[in-house]
C-alpha cells in the first residue's frame, strides 16, 4: 500500500510549537500574539526567524513512530506530502534537510519527501504517485483528495471535527484503520 502522510499536525505536534515561540517573539516585541498573527509584515518576520527552530524542535505525536516504523516494515511504502516549502531559513538550512533531519532523529523512515503541497495540488500529488490512503490533519486538503477519489483519513486529535466516516484521532486508529482496510 502507497500511504501519504502530511506532517505537520499530523505526525507533529507543529500547532504548539508555534504557539510557543510566538510567544517568545511577541512578548520580546511587546505585542500581543494575535496582532503579530494578523499583520502580514510581523507574521512573516516572525516565521522568518523562528521556522527553522519550530521544524527543528518540533515534537512527535504519541505512537506515531511505532506505527509508522510497523507500516513500513509490513512493505507500505510511505510518502511525506506537506505544505512545508523549501525555503531557506536564517541559518541557511533548507526546510527540505531540517525536515530530513527531523525525521531521521525520530526514526521515521520513508520512500520520499514531497513538499509544497497544499489543497489541489496535494491531491495531484496524491494521484501522481498512486497514493491509496492519505492521512491529512486539514479538512481543505480531505476534501480535495476524496474528490478525485483517493482515500483519505482525516486526522483529528484535537477533535476539533464531527465526522463518522474516514476520521481518526490518534496513531493507534490509523493503524487499525489500515489493517482492517487492507
Amino acid at each position: 500500500m502507497r500511504i501519504g502522510i502530511d506532517l505537520d499536525d499530523t505526525i507533529c505536534k507543529t500547532t504548539e510549537t508555534v504557539h510557543k515561540y510566538l510567544e517568545i517573539y511577541s512578548e520580546k516585541k511587546h505585542l500581543n500574539p494575535l496582532d503579530v498573527m494578523n499583520d502580514v509584515d510581523l507574521k512573516e518576520e516572525f516565521f522568518d526567524e523562528y521556522l527553522g527552530k519550530i521544524y527543528e524542535e518540533v515534537e512527535i505525536k504519541k505512537d506515531a513512530q511505532k506505527v509508522l516504523k510497523r507500516l513500513k516494515s509490513r512493505g507500505n511504502k510511505i510518502y511525506i506530502i506537506t505544505a512545508r516549502k523549501d525555503a531557506i531559513t536564517k541559518d541557511g538550512k533548507t526546510i527540505l534537510e531540517i525536515t530530513k533531519e527531523w525525521l531521521q532523529k525520530n526514526e521515521i523512515f520513508v520512500n520520499k519527501i514531497i513538499l509544497s503541497s497544499y489543497g489541489d495540488k496535494k491531491a495531484i500529488i496524491c494521484k501522481k504517485y498512486l497514493i491509496d490512503l492519505m492521512i491529512e490533519d486539514d479538512p481543505y486538503n480531505y476534501k480535495k483528495i476524496s474528490t478525485i477519489g483517493i482515500k483519505c483519513l482525516l486526522f483529528d486529535d484535537r477533535e476539533k471535527f464531527n465526522l463518522k466516516e474516514d476520521y481518526v484521532t490518534n496513531w493507534l486508529e490509523v493503524e487499525k484503520y489500515i489493517e482492517r482496510n487492507r
